[in-house]
């Protein structure tokens, strides 16, 4: 997949990645490659993804988005995120 993460002067993240977990008004949830197309509304929260070939999760910090999954793309627009 790749993910990335769009802030509205610039992208902050766009890289690929194995795994994404973000959070929901009804909770947290994980993509992973063969998730089905998929699109939430963020609360502000705690974004992990993991990179293709790393072990080791990163994390982001984001304000209230959009995420959306469309084939192997994911894509968050919110207005403020910090890594």
């Amino acid at each position: 997949m790749r993910l990335t993460l769009y802030l509205p002067d610039r992208s902050l993240i766009d890289a690929p990645v194995s795994k994404v977990i973000a959070e929901a008004e009804d909770g947290s949830f994980c993509l992973l490659p063969r998730h089905i197309d998929f699109v939430a509304l963020l609360v502000p929260g705690i974004l992990s993804y993991t990179r293709t070939g790393s072990a080791s999760e990163e994390y982001a910090a984001v304000d209230e988005g959009i995420l959306v999954k469309c084939g192997s793309d994911v894509r968050i627009s919110t207005r403020k995120a910090t890594l």
